[in-house]
């Protein structure tokens, strides 16, 4: 099948080559202008897909599978191509004739003794050098000599002078349709005209050897070491790529080059130095075109052919063996001088005694396009959002998207530096992964994100490809730091406290924020500093200081002991706090009279800062500091309304402890702090005595201002697990009590915000948002992928500062693309 001729202009040999090795698509084509346009990157592109192909003349036994079967159509000498004979045991595992769309170039079925090939006859430039991609296909051996059977002949890609008439190819066999045969005791036939030449891919190795008069007339130093021994196994470079350069006639053609190792058996013949196998391992092939497809595929092998321009052209062979290793250089050598103007093309495939089936298809020709891609990321288990002090492990992927080798790959990030890649050298297709790890600093979590910019170039040819760039921003926690102190005395104190008495004080500092706090200090107004066993707290953490105080006769006179603490941290050079906390505690009076005090405490155990819905255990001791009996003692709270006591009347000295239990509001939470006050009264001879107050407050975790967690999408391939980036989300909360997302009607759930795309790593995130019930409805996939169905996720709920992620995966499809979507 043909691309349109503006289309196969558009493409670039880049996009090309995409299409036959799985490369990134190559950019779209720039729009026609009136100044006069650079040449095109593709001269010639064919898939062979089709039931024609018009632009190649074919010969002897080549014919188009995607074209309708025909038993009649010519075998021998030059011909349009067209329909293939219907399959036979004899021709052995042939794809199906009349798979239009799904057809092969054949240049042989499996018989004995055919040969084919296929012709360019029109001239491409050569001033810019060439690159050659095609997909070849050998295998399925039929034909038995001598109690063996074996794989032959070959396959030849081959240049002629673009000055001559391709219209022949040159002798088969051994020849392989480029070379000539001059052996008067056998055969004379001339090699193409104008050779300039010829790369075989040579399963049995004949084309390695100068048998049958291959190389007539050629200097020593381009002589086969195989000699002109024929047929013999012993003279053979199977499973060879071999090159020959120019001739004309029954002159030339001489060896050049060939991936050998140089060890040599009469038995096996001359070892070859390729990394995989020419031929397949398809025997069968099935009559369903799709199906056949499949079965083909183990025997694919992709070739790439690149000639450097002149003066000094260098000929490279690349090949992908479908072995996962994807293309791998195969021969380097400098290529034949003079290079001619321009150059015509063919294909050629033969079988002898031996044979094979010999298939073409995607062949694609144009100039160098050197081109790399890089794609830097993270793990996709990596948890976000970040906090500072982090390690961020990154990945750097560097692919080869052209069609030339790539020298001198580096990678540099912004951060980072230098970054190291195990290899600097890439052929086309070929990617390199490279790592590097950064740590997440005190600046990022200022701004809210880590963004760093990865750069990769490479050269080819002694010129600069690139640079190519990556950005990738990842979400980070930013600090809020902030402490809470709470100063106590053990429940079990005898009260009232007397002139001489010690005082045993706890000083609790908890760090209540999300930063490591430093340089914890407490200093008492009556102690001075207070020596605390730590000074640094984590998030969370608390740390108990201690002192001991000692009651005056200045404080017997005024009936209490009343001090204040202070706390103070550091985080980041700025100081937190100063944070206080006072406690006054009852003296049994020097003066005469009825007196009381009041101590409203808590356990000392209890858990701070305190969370919302959190219960907290009041106790209340009332303590009769005066020389007269109290009666009607009374407790009432500002939040609890009257407290229960166990007595109600204390004789001088003595105490009672009443409790009552609160509960935070949600009130509470929001101003950080759960106050209240209690107030006692008693009463001595009618009258009245106090009120006496103390107040109590609490830390209470406070909720970010507003939006407080996050959901962050990990969006992949649901076939392979590799991030996908463009997939758009909205984000929406359930609001209107109806189970469900509902986005439309009189009462819909509301829409949080704008849609998020995913990025290169396949990562978006919604931040800052408050505690309740959301849904994440996808909205746009990346192109070749189908949404989900269904394209909701959720019920998700978030509480306080929680942070979601959910990994959704895409089908792959015919894209569905804007917000009308239905497919």
């Amino acid at each position: 099948m043909r691309l349109p001729r503006l289309a196969r202009a558009g493409l670039g040999l880049l996009g090309g080559l995409a299409l036959l090795s799985g490369l990134p698509g190559a950019p779209a084509a720039a729009a026609p202008a009136a100044a006069a346009q650079p040449p095109p990157s593709i001269y010639v592109e064919e898939d062979f897909k089709g039931a024609t192909a018009p632009e190649f003349t074919g010969y002897g036994s080549a014919c188009l599978t995607g074209a309708p079967a025909d038993d009649s159509g010519p075998t021998t000498g030059v011909h349009p191509l067209g329909g293939c004979p219907t399959p036979s045991a004899a021709g052995g595992p042939v794809p199906p004739p009349g798979a239009d769309g799904r057809g092969y170039l054949q240049l042989t079925d499996a018989k004995t003794d055919q040969s084919g090939a296929a012709l360019y006859n029109q001239a491409i430039p050569a001033e810019d050098g060439l690159v050659v991609s095609f997909e070849q296909w050998q295998y399925g051996p039929t034909a038995e000599f001598q109690g063996q059977i074996r794989p032959a002949d070959g396959i030849s890609f081959f240049l002629v002078d673009g000055a001559a008439d391709l219209d022949a190819p040159g002798a088969f066999g051994g020849s392989l349709g480029y070379a000539q045969k001059n052996d008067p005791a056998e055969a004379v036939v001339p090699g193409v005209d104008q050779g300039y030449v010829g790369v075989g891919l040579d399963v049995l190795g004949n084309f390695f050897n100068d048998g049958e008069g291959r190389g007539s007339g050629c200097p020593a130093d381009q002589r086969s070491p195989a000699g002109t021994a024929f047929p013999t196994i012993s003279s053979t470079g199977p499973n060879m790529v071999t090159v020959r350069g120019p001739g004309d006639g029954l002159l030339g053609y001489c060896f050049l080059d060939a991936t050998y190792t140089g060890e040599h058996s009469d038995a096996t013949g001359w070892e070859s130095s390729l990394p995989g196998r020419l031929e397949g391992p398809t025997t069968g092939v099935s009559s369903d075109p799709v199906q056949a497809e499949a079965d083909l595929e183990p025997s694919k092998r992709t070739v790439t052919v690149e000639i450097t321009p002149a003066p000094d052209p260098v000929l490279t062979v690349w090949i992908d063996f479908q072995d996962g290793q994807g293309p791998q250089q195969v021969l380097s050598r400098p290529a034949p001088t003079p290079v001619p103007s321009t150059y015509k093309f063919g294909f050629a495939g033969s079988t002898g005694v031996w044979s094979n089936v010999h298939l073409i298809r995607n062949v694609v020709i144009g100039r160098p396009a050197p081109a790399l891609s890089l794609v830097k990321s993270v793990p996709d288990d990596l948890p976000l959002p970040l906090e500072a002090g982090d390690e961020v492990p990154y990945t750097y992927t560097v692919t080869n998207t052209g069609n030339t080798e790539l020298d001198d790959v580096t990678v540099t990030d912004d951060r980072l530096g230098p970054i190291e890649c195990p290899r600097t050298s890439l052929s086309p297709g070929q990617s390199v992964e490279c790592t590097g790890t950064g740590t997440v600093t005190e600046a990022d979590a200022e701004r809210g994100e880590l963004t760093n910019t990865a750069t990769a170039t490479a050269t080819h040819d002694g010129q600069e490809v690139g640079p190519e760039e990556d950005s990738l921003t990842l979400p980070v926690v930013r600090p809020r730091p902030s402490l809470t102190l709470i100063k106590s005395v053990p429940a079990d104190l005898p009260l009232p406290l007397e002139v001489g008495d010690e005082v045993p004080y706890t000083f609790t500092v908890t760090n209540t924020g999300n930063t490591v706090l430093e340089d914890v200090t407490v200093t008492d107004s009556r102690l001075g500093p207070v020596e605390c066993p730590q000074t640094t707290l984590a998030p969370g953490e608390s740390v108990r200081c201690t002192g001991t105080g000692t009651v005056t006769e200045a404080d017997a006179a005024r009936g209490e002991v009343p001090n204040t603490a202070t706390a103070t941290a550091m985080f980041d050079g700025q100081e937190i706090g100063p944070e206080e906390d006072s406690l006054t505690l009852p003296v049994r009076k020097t003066v005469p009279g009825p007196a009381f005090t009041l101590i409203k405490s808590v356990p000392d155990d209890l858990n701070l800062p305190l969370e919302e819905g959190d219960t907290v255990e009041y106790t209340y001791t009332v303590t009769n500091t005066g020389n007269t009996v109290l009666e009607d003692v009374t407790v009432t709270d500002s939040r609890l309304g009257p407290v229960e006591c166990p007595q109600t009347t204390l004789a001088p000295g003595e105490s009672v402890r009443c409790t009552g239990t609160g509960t935070v509001t949600a009130e509470d939470a929001a101003r950080g702090e759960l106050p209240n006050t209690a107030t006692a009264t008693a009463v001595f001879d009618g009258q009245e005595v106090g009120p006496e107050e103390d107040s109590l407050t609490l830390p209470v975790r406070v909720p970010e201002p507003g939006a407080r967690g996050s959901i962050t999408v990990n969006k992949v391939d649901a076939h392979n697990g590799k991030p996908l980036a463009h997939a758009v989300f909205e984000l929406w909360r359930e609001t209107n009590g109806v189970p469900g997302l509902q986005t439309r009607g009189g009462n819909p759930d509301t829409r949080e915000g704008s849609g998020c795309a995913t990025d290169r790593a396949g990562v978006c995130t919604f931040g800052e948002l408050e505690s309740g019930t959301y849904y994440l409805l996808e909205t746009e996939v990346p192109d070749g992928f189908r949404l989900p169905r269904p394209p909701v996720t959720g019920p998700l709920t978030i509480e306080g500062d929680e942070h979601l992620t959910e990994r959704i995966g895409n089908p792959r499809g015919e894209p569905c693309k804007g917000k009308g979507c239905k497919k």
